[in-house]
C-alpha cells in the first residue's frame, strides 16, 4: 500500500530511459468535494490543487490521459446539495479526458445521470450499464481506443453494487467479467495495444477479471481509504486505487518493448504540498459560500436532543421523526428507514438544513412502493435478523406497531404487527415510504427492490429535504418534543 505523501513506483521489467513506445494513464475517482477536505486526518483534495498536480505530471508525460473513475454526485454533503453538476465542470477544467460510472452518480436517478453525461465536457462510457432493452445506459459506448502516447489503449469502464435507480426500473447491471471479457477481445481486435479497465467494485471483483481476462493489462478502481493509496498485483498486473475525495493521482506508465508490455505504477499526493490552480481556487470559494448560505437556513426547533445511537438495535426518538417524515412526504400507509442511515444526532434548540444534511448525507430520494403484507412481513423479520450490526440494522418505523422477539430465531422474530389500527394481513397490499438504497434492495431487502421490479417506484423529495420539511410544519406550533415511543416493542427472553 502507499501513503498519499509518497509517490512511490513499482514495476515489472519497466526501463525508465527506455525510447520505447509508452502511454501514461493518470486516474483520479471519488470527487465529491469541490474544495480540500481539512479533517484530523490531513488535508488533501480540492480541484484547483488537482489541476496543478495534474498539469505537472502531463508536461512531464507527453500524450498522458486524467481517467476518472465515477462518484461525483451524492455521497456526502456538497454532493447531496449540488448533485454533481460543479463537479462535471471542474473536472472538465482540471482536464478529465474520459470517464466512467461510480453507484453515486445515480444517486438522482437516471435521467440526472443523463444529464450529468450531458453537462460534461468529457466523454463518459460504460460497459455493464444497460437500459430495459439491454442497450448501453445513455447511448454510450461500451468501449473506448485511444490514441495515449505512443500506444493505442482501449478503456473498458464497469460499475459493480448497482442500484440506486432500480427503483426507476430504467438501468440494470451486467456481469463484471462477461463485460471485460467482451469488450477487451473487440479492443484487441480493433487494435488495442493496452487495456485498461475502470471498476467501481471491490479487490476480489478486480481480481477475478484479471484472473479470467488474460487480456486486460491493468485494473485502475474505486477508493479503498481517504488516506491511503493502494497498489496490488495480480498475476504481474495492477489493481490501482488513489485515495479518496481526490487525495491522490495515480500514475501508470505502459511501455511496449517487443512482445512485452510493462507497468509502472505512481501514487501523487494531492494535499496541502500543492499549489491550487488560482482560476479553479476562485470557483472553489464561490460554492462553499453557496453551500453555507444554503445551509444556514433555518428549518426548526427542538425541545429536546434526539440521538442517533442505538438506531441499529432499537426504536429510537429519531429514527421515529425521520420515519414520519418519510411518510407524511409520501402519503404513505407506513415508512421503513434503516437505523443505518441515521449519521448523525440532532441537537436541541435550532436547527438548520446543515443537521438535517447530516443526519441523512447520502442524498437517497423517499420512494413510495406497494408491498404485499407477505413482503413487509418478510422486510420486518430480514431487518430483525441484522438488529444490532453495522450496516443494516433494525428498521426504524412509521405507521406501524410492532411486537419483536430478538431472542428468537432468525425470521420468526415478528411476534405481532400493526399497520395503522388493523393486525398486519399478508394478503394486504400496502404503501410503503423508502429511500431509494431500500427500493434498490440495499443491505439485502430483496423483497422491496421485487415489488419496485413488479410494480414500480414513485420517487419523490430527498430524505434530508423531507426531514427539513416535516421539521418546519411540526416547528410552527413550538419546540417539537420526540414522536411519542412504543412503535417497536421489544420482549426480553422469558
Amino acid at each position: 500500500m502507499l501513503t498519499a505523501r509518497a509517490a512511490l513506483l513499482l514495476s515489472l521489467g519497466f526501463a525508465a530511459c527506455s525510447s520505447a513506445p509508452r502511454a501514461t494513464v493518470l486516474y483520479v475517482t471519488d470527487a465529491h468535494e469541490i474544495a480540500p477536505v481539512v479533517d484530523r486526518r490531513g488535508d488533501r483534495g480540492g480541484v484547483a490543487r488537482l489541476k496543478t498536480a495534474v498539469d505537472r505530471l502531463k508536461k512531464g508525460s507527453p500524450g498522458a490521459i486524467l481517467v476518472f473513475g465515477g462518484d461525483l454526485a451524492g455521497g456526502t454533503l456538497f454532493g447531496g446539495v449540488f448533485r454533481g453538476e460543479p463537479m462535471v465542470d471542474a473536472l472538465g477544467r482540471a482536464g478529465v479526458g474520459l470517464a466512467s460510472f461510480g453507484q453515486h452518480d445515480f444517486d438522482f436517478g437516471a435521467a440526472h445521470a443523463r444529464a450529468l453525461v450531458a453537462r460534461s465536457a468529457f466523454p463518459w462510457l460504460t460497459s455493464n450499464l444497460v437500459d430495459r432493452e439491454g442497450r448501453p445506459f445513455a447511448g454510450l459506448p461500451t468501449r473506448k481506443l485511444l490514441r495515449v502516447g505512443g500506444l493505442s489503449v482501449g478503456f473498458v469502464g464497469l460499475t459493480d453494487d448497482f442500484g440506486t435507480t432500480t427503483q426507476e426500473g430504467s438501468v440494470e447491471q451486467t456481469g463484471l467479467v462477461e463485460a471485460a471479457a467482451r469488450e477487451t477481445a473487440a479492443l484487441r481486435r480493433e487494435g488495442a495495444e493496452a487495456v485498461v479497465v475502470l471498476t467501481q467494485a471491490g479487490f476480489e471483483a478486480n481480481r477475478r477479471i484479471l484472473l479470467e481476462v488474460p487480456g486486460v493489462d491493468a485494473v485502475l478502481t474505486e477508493e479503498e481509504s481517504e488516506t491511503v493509496s493502494v497498489v496490488r498485483w495480480v498475476g504481474g498486473r495492477p489493481v490501482a486505487a488513489p485515495c479518496g475525495n481526490l487525495g491522490s493521482v495515480v500514475e501508470l506508465v505502459l511501455e511496449r518493448t517487443g512482445g512485452h508490455l510493462s507497468a509502472r505504477v505512481g501514487a501523487h499526493p494531492v494535499d496541502a504540498s500543492v499549489t491550487p490552480d488560482p482560476d479553479l481556487a476562485r470557483d472553489e470559494k464561490v460554492w462553499m459560500a453557496k453551500l453555507e448560505e444554503l445551509l444556514a437556513a433555518p428549518i426548526g426547533c427542538l425541545a429536546e436532543p434526539l440521538d442517533n445511537l442505538g438506531s441499529l438495535e432499537r426504536e429510537t426518538g429519531l429514527g421515529d421523526l425521520v420515519a414520519d417524515a418519510f411518510r407524511e412526504t409520501a402519503g404513505a400507509d407506513a415508512a421503513l428507514v434503516l437505523g443505518s442511515s441515521l449519521r448523525a444526532p440532532l441537537p436541541s434548540g435550532p436547527l438548520t438544513r446543515r443537521h438535517a444534511m447530516a443526519v441523512l448525507p447520502f442524498g437517497n430520494r423517499v420512494v413510495t412502493v406497494e408491498l404485499s403484507g407477505a413482503s413487509l412481513r418478510s422486510a420486518l423479520e430480514r431487518a430483525l435478523a441484522s438488529a444490532g450490526r453495522r450496516t443494516g440494522g433494525l428498521l426504524q418505523v412509521s405507521g406501524l406497531a410492532l411486537v419483536v422477539d430478538l431472542s428468537a430465531p432468525e425470521r420468526s422474530r415478528l411476534v405481532e404487527a400493526r399497520v395503522g389500527d388493523a393486525p398486519l394481513r399478508d394478503d394486504a397490499s400496502y404503501r410503503v415510504a423508502v429511500s431509494s438504497h431500500l427500493a434498490s434492495g440495499g443491505d439485502g431487502h430483496v423483497e422491496i427492490a421485487a415489488a419496485v421490479r413488479s410494480a414500480g417506484g414513485r420517487a419523490s423529495r430527498l430524505d434530508a429535504d423531507a426531514l427539513a420539511e416535516h421539521l418546519g410544519r411540526l416547528s410552527a406550533a413550538g419546540p417539537v418534543l420526540a414522536p411519542p415511543a412504543g412503535r417497536i416493542t421489544i420482549r426480553t427472553a422469558r
